[in-house]
């Protein structure tokens, strides 16, 4: 069964633009850059000399003020007490990429401000997400009379409760939503999410991560107010590596603060001066090379994540925390091989999966959404595989692990469609469900199966908005000829970058013919594509899982002209800079 390419649409910023002939030659004279830079610009609605300077420059110095954030004095005053009677303060992260890092960061910036701190971390198969009460009592236990949650603990009331009686002050530094019927915890003595009604702060759209750094950022100015160093600050920039990597993993948009906190970021990634942080890098192959803003979501972020996926996400904490060499290189190896382990058992279970759906929907199952579980399937990477069912098969997907008489798993969103609105109409088939709009957990009883896979595929049609496309169309950024995809244009564009919600990456329509090609791994197709206007020139491309797809393959052995949807950059390998075209889909002439 092959996949049918996708429609395309020209951005209609992309046909303005090109009536702008005269202001992008004049931008592209006076600032020295591609007249292709200058066109993407434009698109994002960046189009003054002054605007463009601020968005290839950005400035720390232009974040917003972190006491603009609700509940921030109130935390940092808090702080200051704990300070002058040396209290102990214990540090809660999520799981997750986001949370991992978060809590690495306090656990730097809170042991470089004088504060004696301890970090831990759920069990994603024994504690599940959150603020858990066992936690509290950990804290307990330990002595901490400050508890820091971070990325979690907006709709944790029992936890906020438990601490409360035990005389354990909570500040909650949380990015997620506050439930609408809870509020949120009230039994919290500050509660640092710019998601609150009353929060005025403009910050709604950075991860937890980011929330820690404005913290440290205010608990900074608050200590050196107070006089808490003679002599040289702290230097909070310095753990800029792990706020970049929490928001490119995150999925939050890549705009505003986001964009200057990435931007610096990157720089400071590149040299980091965190043993762990770089032994990984090392064992990814990148130390002493250029990063690039690709490595972020598609080598780093999977690293960190295979931690709480596979076992347990302290081996990624205690990465990113330890002071010691020889332990962070005896991490960042077990990571590794963490990873490995995470890659194959996705691997595997995306094969069955794909086999049983491409079955199921020839049979006519499966119309609108896909639910599918198995025995034997690991819930810590069930959820990476639905979001490869939905971008292969185009439709909202739910993959369930299931072992005994449960079922366990997450649901991606496609095209929009609101997957936790869908959730709650088959609510009363689910032993219990959350999360948001495009990404959702659940549980149910395993011999609710097959009821929960129709009325899930009956909620979702019923999702439908005659002002929504139910297959959107791929947005190209308009038509070129890979000759202007010169290695210094690729600088250019990756200068724009990273990319992701908010930011999205430049698509381009480019006619090529194929000259060379290989599979590689069994699953992706390396490509040597030519114009035909100069066939002695190529331009290498990547078509990751292409080569899963046989109809796609047999259709280019045939037909190997065709009109290529894909994202240009530069491809970092082995010491190699090579620009390559990352090909996003195909249609024939």
């Amino acid at each position: 069964m092959g996949i049918k390419p996708r429609r395309w649409v020209i951005d209609p910023k992309a046909e303005a633009t090109a009536h702008e002939t005269e202001r992008v030659a004049h931008l592209s004279k006076t600032l020295g850059l591609n007249p292709i830079t200058i066109q993407i610009l434009f698109q994002k609605g960046i189009e003054s000399e002054e605007e463009i300077n601020r968005y290839l420059f950005p400035k720390l110095k232009d974040l917003q003020n972190p006491f603009a954030i609700q509940d921030m004095t109130r935390a940092v005053e808090r702080m200051d007490l704990a300070k002058n009677q040396n209290e102990k303060v214990f540090i809660f992260g999520d799981y997750d990429v986001d949370g991992t890092c978060g809590a690495a960061l306090l656990v730097w910036t809170l042991s470089e401000f004088g504060y004696e701190v301890k970090a831990d971390q759920p069990d994603r198969f024994k504690d599940g997400y959150g603020l858990n009460l066992k936690a509290v009592e950990k804290a307990h236990e330990w002595g901490a009379k400050v508890l820091i949650s971070v990325d979690c603990g907006i709709t944790n009331h029992e936890a906020a409760e438990k601490a409360k009686s035990l005389g354990i002050d909570l500040i909650v530094i949380d990015h997620h939503q506050v439930d609408p019927k809870r509020g949120i915890p009230q039994d919290a003595l500050a509660v640092i999410d710019p998601q609150r009604e009353d929060c005025l702060s403009g910050l709604k759209q950075v991860c937890g991560c980011g929330l820690a750094f404005y913290f440290a950022m205010a608990l900074r100015a608050h200590g050196r107010e107070k006089g808490w160093w003679h002599e040289t600050l702290p230097n909070l920039k310095q753990h800029l590596d792990l706020v970049v990597l929490a928001t490119a993993a995150d999925m939050v948009p890549l705009t505003g603060d986001n964009r200057i906190l990435v931007a610096h970021g990157m720089q400071v990634l590149q040299n980091t001066s965190k043993p762990g942080f770089r032994s990984m890098l090392e064992q990814a192959g990148l130390c002493g090379k250029t990063v690039s803003p690709g490595h972020l979501g598609f080598v780093l972020g999977p690293r960190i994540n295979a931690s709480g996926r596979i076992e347990n996400a302290s081996f990624a904490l205690r990465l990113l925390t330890t002071e010691n060499a020889i332990e962070g290189a005896q991490l960042a190896s077990e990571l590794e091989r963490l990873n490995e382990e995470r890659k194959n058992l996705q691997n595997q279970i995306w094969d069955e999966v794909k086999a049983h759906v491409e079955k199921e929907i020839e049979a006519g199952k499966f119309q609108n959404a896909i639910v599918v579980g198995s025995e034997g399937w690991h819930e810590g990477v069930v959820g990476i595989v639905a979001s490869r069912v939905t971008e292969y098969f185009r439709m909202p997907a739910i993959v369930l692990s299931i072992k005994d008489s449960k079922a366990k798993g997450s649901a991606r969103s496609y095209g929009g469609k609101n997957i936790l609105q869908a959730l709650r109409a088959c609510s009363e088939l689910l032993a219990s469900f959350g999360g948001h709009h495009f990404a959702a957990g659940m549980s149910l009883d395993r011999s609710q199966l097959s009821d929960f896979q129709h009325a899930f595929d009956q909620a979702v049609s019923e999702l439908r908005n005659p002002n929504q496309d139910d297959d959107p169309p791929l947005i190209l950024n308009g038509a070129v000829e890979l000759d202007d995809f010169s290695f210094e244009t690729l600088m250019e564009i990756e200068r724009l970058g990273p990319f992701g919600v908010g930011n999205p990456e430049p698509i381009f329509q480019v006619d090529a013919e194929i000259r060379q090609h290989r599979i590689l791994k069994g699953r992706h197709l390396k490509l040597s594509l030519s114009s035909s206007e100069s066939q002695s020139k190529f331009m290498e491309a990547i078509w990751f899982h292409a080569a899963e797809d046989e109809a796609l393959l047999e259709e280019l052995e045939k037909n190997p002209k065709s009109r290529w949807a894909g994202v240009p950059e530069l491809n970092r390998f082995r010491g190699r800079v090579t620009p390559t075209l990352r090909i996003r889909d195909r249609h024939s002439f």
